[in-house]
Parts: C-alpha cells; structure tokens; sequence
C-alpha cells in the first residue's frame, strides 16, 4: 500500500504522463479484447481481469460525455493489472491495453479543458 506521499507522487507523475500523452494519444478508440477460447491457459486470468478494468473506463466514457472516464485509482488498477498479465505471459503483447488506456487518458484531458471555465482576457 502506497503512503500518501508516494500516492501524491504517483497522482502527479500520473498527470504530467497524461499531459504528455495527449499529443501522441491515438485518435481513434481501438479496443482488442481476447475470446475466452483464444486466451493462453497461463495468463488468461490476468488478461481478463485487464480487460475487464479497461471495458469500465469505455463504459464510463459511454455512460457520461463529460464525466471523467478513468479515475486515477482505476488507471493504477489497470497499470497493476498489466503488470499482472506481463508476469504471467511475457510474450503477450500489451500495446494495445496501452493504446486504450492513452486514449482515455487523452479523452479525459480533453474534457477537462473543456469543462475547464474560459479565462477571459485582462483588461
């Protein structure tokens, strides 16, 4: 369990990453998830689990067009979950679990400027 300290750490390199990915993030959503006939018998748990932390961001997302999509609890738990599968199926290719998470990260830095109130010029 992470301090505080180490969490406030976390919660900022979590934002200057999200920042930074908006450039690079992938214009459009892909998502890949794994029939359970084709997953591999060593990692499918953890592969499963990923997609499952990752099918509720794209639900959040869905559900409310302005509200945040992935909190940064649900993108530690997603990172942990990647962690997870690349310890049980190294070869597994997680690219695309990263690709998906960058979008959210970028869709919801999108709506936060948005959301965010013009500042109007000084006078």
């Amino acid at each position: 369990m992470a301090t505080p300290a180490d969490q406030a750490t976390l919660d900022k390199a979590a934002a200057a990453n999200a920042a930074a990915t908006v450039a690079g993030a992938p214009k459009e959503l892909v998502q890949q998830r794994t029939p359970a006939d084709k997953l591999p018998k060593k990692g499918a748990a953890q592969i499963t689990a990923l997609e499952a932390q990752l099918d509720l961001c794209h639900a959040a997302m869905l559900a409310n067009p302005t509200g945040i999509i992935c909190t940064a609890e649900q993108r530690t738990a997603i990172q942990s979950a990647a962690v997870s599968v690349a310890r049980a199926q190294s070869s597994w290719n997680l690219q695309p679990y990263q690709q998906e998470l960058a979008f959210y990260q970028a869709e919801d830095v999108r709506r936060q400027q948005l959301a965010a109130p013009a500042n109007e010029p000084v006078k």
